[in-house]
């Protein structure tokens, strides 16, 4: 079992490292493209709240610090089909893609009841931001005549993370704990965006292209911390019956990436999208630095009975001060608000399926990062999804649905978006006959 599930993992990280287009947004064209506010199916169901809730099966890389309350070993990937659909106030035109969103693993370090402490090691592979539009515009100039614009790109870039958490105060029934945690990344991408500007045949003008190639590596951390607080207490009595409230946060500093970058622009005849150079404009490459903006955020939530989970989330990000290759990106600082509620009828009832699913609903807004003539696109969000356990691999595995409808627009804006994505993901922890990582012992 553990083979399979390791070989699995190797396989999906080789295609998931295979550049993807992961998204098909014309507001991706904008710095280095769109951040998805969470991985986890889980999470999309509840409006992508994930900076003060507890899960003993979620692997946290936005908050590390929650990380502490997985209790085995969780292994963890998710997928995602987005249908987007554009209006210009004329036209309608609508797309879908696929992309692979979260391959994690993670497990206790420390997870011995008659201690005070706990704490818990996890790696994985997520994206950090998503690039893909093909973006056309017409003109018509004196003496030259019609001219199309064409705007086209694709890439993004990509976390391989490394997060630890431990319990820094935590008492013998765990009433009160506060843990700290930290996200190391390796953060890799590439990034390609071109331009074409064709003219009209008789106009006598060349057509030009542009292209601009960008690689980016370097390693980045968050930190996270988290106060959690167990309510209605009494010794003596069933721990499902107490309630429980938390209080997270996080911060990620600026970082800088290192960026390598070509460009070039041609003369050409043939489609835009398959040139044919004719003669070579210019011609460039170098060696430059991508500045990553300071992000931070605080949650919380309130549990009661094992049934109900509330839960809301603040988190900012300074996309203003975004240097991209050299030069500043003119973006927005980005804000966002979510909270999201989860139930389960009754999780004592394990022979019938529907009382024991995680029902999920939530709701977001955004005021995105994109700045186009002072004008500042919102996004909002309505969520749903549920968890089906598992029941007969005996074991706290999940498959989780989560979807979310979601508009982006603003007035004075020249494009509206709808989005429809619709994620999966499975959660796989050992059953009650396994022992993963734990040495056999013969008499």
């Amino acid at each position: 079992m553990l083979r399979t599930l390791f070989a699995t993992l190797l396989v999906l990280i080789s295609c998931a490292g295979i550049s993807q287009t992961s998204t098909l947004s014309p507001y991706s064209l904008f710095g280095l493209g769109d951040a998805p506010a969470s991985s986890l199916s889980s999470q999309a169901g509840m409006g992508h709240t994930n900076l003060g809730v507890l899960s003993t099966t979620n692997i946290n890389f936005a908050n590390p610090a929650t990380q502490t309350f997985v209790n085995r070993p969780t292994f963890s990937f998710d997928l995602r089909n987005e249908f987007l659909s554009l209006n210009d106030g004329i036209r309608s035109q609508s797309n879908s893609l696929f992309a692979i969103d979260n391959l994690s693993f993670g497990f206790p370090l420390i997870n011995n009841f008659k201690k005070k402490r706990k704490a818990a090691l996890s790696f994985g592979l997520q994206p950090r931001t998503r690039q893909g539009y093909d973006v056309v515009t017409s003109q018509s100039l004196a003496d030259i005549g019609n001219v199309d614009y064409y705007f086209y790109g694709s890439g993004g870039l990509n976390n391989v993370n490394l997060s630890a958490a431990f319990d820094l105060i935590a008492d013998s029934g765990r009433v009160h704990t506060l843990s700290i945690g930290v996200t190391g990344s390796y953060v890799f991408g590439k990034l390609a965006r071109n331009r074409a500007t064709v003219v009209d045949s008789n106009a006598g003008a060349s057509d030009i292209f542009r292209t601009e190639a960008l690689e980016l590596s370097d390693i980045d951390y968050r930190l996270g911390l988290l106060y959690s607080q167990r309510l209605f207490f009494k010794k003596g009595t069933d721990d499902e019956k107490n309630g429980s409230i938390s209080i997270g946060a996080y911060i990620k500093p600026q970082a800088s990436l290192r960026t390598f970058s070509k460009s070039y622009a041609i003369t050409f005849l043939g489609p835009y999208y398959d040139p044919y150079a004719i003669d070579t404009l210019d011609k460039s490459s170098g060696e430059s630095t991508t500045e990553l903006p300071l992000s931070y955020g605080a949650g919380a939530s309130f549990r009661y009975a094992s049934q109900w989970t509330f839960a809301v989330d603040f988190s900012s990000t300074a996309w203003s001060s975004l240097v991209v290759n050299g030069g500043t990106a003119g973006l927005n600082d980005e804000t966002r608000f979510s909270a999201g509620v989860e139930y389960i009828p009754d999780y004592t009832a394990v022979k019938k399926v529907f009382k024991i699913i995680r029902y999920r609903t939530g709701f977001s807004f955004e005021q995105t990062r994109v700045n186009i003539n002072g004008s500042q696109p919102t996004k909002l969000g309505i969520h749903g999804g549920f968890g089906i356990p598992i029941i007969a691999s005996r074991s706290s595995s999940l498959l989780n649905f989560g979807t979310e409808y979601a508009i982006r627009g603003g007035s004075g804006l020249p494009l509206s978006e709808r989005f429809w994505n619709i994620h999966i993901g499975m959660t796989i922890t050992p059953n009650q006959f396994d022992r993963w990582f734990q040495k056999r012992k013969y008499d």
